[in-house]
């Protein structure tokens, strides 16, 4: 049984609950149970829904160019909103419907780092000890330094692949074309070094950033945010396109992404606090060590669960301000 099959007495719909692009709720009505304020599943409307009521500039929503009036964002697209409150049933509405293949996926980079981290932890604890003589090992101390920086490195590249990965199956889903995790894993593997290309150049503007003058740091963080989702959907195109989306409608998009960081912010600090209360002063016991890793790996997984559909609406919005787009110009995409 499908687990996110569509709930009973729904009409016709592919498997997900939403249904197939180019679904007209004028001609059959909404499925029972849905459509506003509670923003159903994706019933993409006629042209007519367009651009204006998206805060887009005068023009769009007209099927100028040919595109196919499914192209243009409709009241109940599932990604794509026409506010604040919108992108927030949207984001929470996927995450209930997706939130235990996202955990599998955020398990896929969590259960590697958490047993670098508790052997990292394990072993400078025991072994590393700092000598009142002046003998330096240089060898030594960078052959350690190189081994932790490659071990953690296997995790971190893990990351970036399930981050793509929770993606990618949330648009199949939102498409009403779910995939298996297994699927979702191997059609992103090919994206992964532009994302990883992308994300070191991203850092390194943010750290130049914040050294010079936080707040610069803090801009470069916010346009950055949506890099995964266009590095996945949008094949060829990066930074640049970042700021492009970021600035389509700079508030919309800014409280977005500012709402998303502080949720990443403040579970940040829930872990903080409890692993303080776990942490003793002195050495901790091999137990302990388990214990907090157990605990960050754990916050870690909650975080991409939160994370990825809430980027994802994030960016559906950002691009809809910015040119004529829906979810179902997605399937056109692939």
């Amino acid at each position: 049984m499908d687990p996110f099959g569509p709930p009973a007495g729904s009409s016709p719909a592919t498997p997900g609950g939403y249904p197939p692009p180019g679904y007209d709720p004028q001609a059959s009505g909404p499925p029972p149970g849905y459509g506003p304020p509670t923003y159903g599943p994706p019933a993409y409307g006629p042209p007519a829904y367009g651009p204006p009521a998206y805060g887009s500039p005068p023009g769009y929503g007209a099927p100028a160019g040919g595109l196919p009036p499914t192209y243009y964002a409709g009241p109940q697209d599932p990604l794509v909103s026409a506010d604040f409150s919108g992108w927030w049933d949207r984001s929470s509405r996927l995450i209930r419907a997706a939130w235990q293949p996202l955990a599998l996926i955020q398990l896929i980079a969590a259960v590697p780092l958490f047993v670098v981290s508790v052997a990292t932890t394990l072993v400078t604890n025991s072994d590393v000890v700092v000598s009142e003589s002046t003998d330096f090992d240089a060898a030594t101390f960078f052959g350690a330094l190189f081994g932790i920086f490659a071990l953690f490195l296997i995790p971190v590249v893990l990351g970036l692949i399930t981050q793509l990965a929770a993606l990618r199956y949330l648009v199949q889903l939102a498409l009403g074309q779910p995939i298996t995790i297994g699927q979702a894993l191997r059609s992103v593997l090919g994206r992964a070094p532009a994302l990883l290309g992308w994300a070191i150049v991203a850092g390194l503007i943010i750290l130049v950033g914040l050294i010079l003058c936080v707040l610069p740091g803090l801009y470069m963080i916010a346009v950055v945010a949506v890099l995964p989702a266009i590095v996945l959907l949008e094949p060829g195109k990066g930074l640049g396109r970042a700021f492009e989306l970021f600035h389509a409608d700079f508030g919309a998009a800014l409280a977005r992404i500012a709402t998303l960081m502080g949720i990443t912010i403040g579970i940040s600090f829930a872990t903080s606090f409890i692993l303080g209360a776990l942490t003793p002063a002195t050495d901790p016991a091999v137990a302990t060590v388990v214990l907090t890793e157990l605990v960050t790996a754990a916050f870690s997984v909650a975080i991409g669960i939160v994370f990825s559909p809430m980027l994802l609406t994030a960016y559906a919005d950002m691009r809809a301000r910015k040119e004529p787009f829906s979810t179902a110009y997605l399937a056109s995409e692939r």
